[in-house]
């Protein structure tokens, strides 16, 4: 009986990384050739395919890789693979995650996994990491869930996981909801249904420029008028508390004529609808045309954002797909 195919893509980041030369610190080492032969028991396991499709640090990534990933994808998919892995650093993994999810129009598996400690390190993670995400991209249950993400034997819906720690081996969490399983004894182990969603088609045009600001203390809103002078197409404010904005910020955002998106900095919870009416509150916000979030942190927020403005939804469906998202 021949054995299933998965499809294992490295894009960089810490799971790759190790000390190179005098210079001082770990960088991008290992292909993807490298991670699979650190991990003996795949072979056993499955057919894998590895393929090196990029050697970056996260933070450098960029929307039109992710488009090529989701497109190499596809195709390891065409060729016959039962399920697809990604590796990648965990600085953006949940951006990735999140944008590979919106677009991800097939019931196979797409996993993202990464690493925390570097090879170098003792007890190094990236092995276990490509070993338990393999184990869920040949799980039969894996199907039509999405992307999911895989680290410390935890599997999470993209569109719930967060990184949450510097350096902590569980840093992913599932904020607002439970992980959706568990690794153990080689099995993944579902713990809830899947995760509801909406796919978008890929745009076929050019990504829009979203920008994202941080709510603080005595923020007059000069940021905002600059993004309004700019060549942004949308912006998405990280508002206080439940969605709110300063007298200052609050002038300013009245005068931007690209679709604004509020979002919580606090990390976790809903966006107000209907609680606050004061100047800069949820309630004048939206009076003044802006959309709230919802459940969605702002770097996520804009990724929606990002994919509604290319595909040119008007302004009041924006406002319905983050309702309903």
């Amino acid at each position: 009986m021949s054995k299933s195919k998965i499809s294992i893509g490295a894009l960089g980041g810490t799971i790759c990384m190790s000390a190179c030369g005098n210079e001082g610190g770990v960088k991008p080492s290992f292909s993807a050739d490298d991670l699979i032969a650190a991990v003996p028991a795949l072979k056993d396991m499955a057919e894998i395919k590895a393929q090196t499709i990029l050697a970056l640090p996260s933070g450098s990534l960029k929307i039109d890789d992710l488009v090529s990933v989701y497109k190499w994808a596809k195709e390891q998919i065409k060729n016959g693979s039962r399920g697809v892995v990604i590796t990648q650093g965990t600085d953006t993994l949940e951006e990735s995650a999140f944008f590979l999810n919106l677009i991800w129009d097939e019931a196979v598996p797409l996993v993202i996994t990464g690493a925390m400690r570097n090879a170098d390190d003792i007890s190094a993670d990236g092995a276990g990491n490509i070993y338990a995400a393999t184990i869920v991209a040949l799980e039969p249950e894996s199907r039509n869930r999405g992307v999911l993400v895989v680290l410390n034997d935890t599997i999470h819906s993209a569109k719930w996981a967060h990184k949450s720690n510097t350096f902590s081996l569980q840093t992913f969490v599932s904020v607002n909801a439970g992980v959706q399983g568990l690794v153990v004894e080689g099995r993944a182990k579902y713990l809830s249904c899947a995760v509801s969603r909406k796919i978008y088609p890929l745009p076929a045009k050019a990504f829009p420029k979203v920008a994202v600001v941080q709510s603080y203390l005595d923020n007059d809103g000069q940021i905002i008028a600059l993004v309004g002078k700019s060549e942004f197409d949308g912006v998405v404010i990280d508002g206080f508390g439940a969605g709110h904005v300063s007298f200052g910020m609050m002038d300013e955002i009245k005068k931007l004529k690209i679709p604004v998106v509020v979002s919580s900095r606090t990390g976790s919870g809903m966006c107000a609808t209907k609680t606050y009416g004061y100047k800069g509150s949820e309630i004048d916000l939206q009076s003044s045309g802006c959309v709230m979030s919802g459940w969605l942190s702002a770097i996520k927020a804009r990724l929606l954002l990002m994919i509604l403005i290319a595909d040119e939804i008007p302004p009041q469906e924006i406002k319905n797909e983050f309702e309903n998202f």
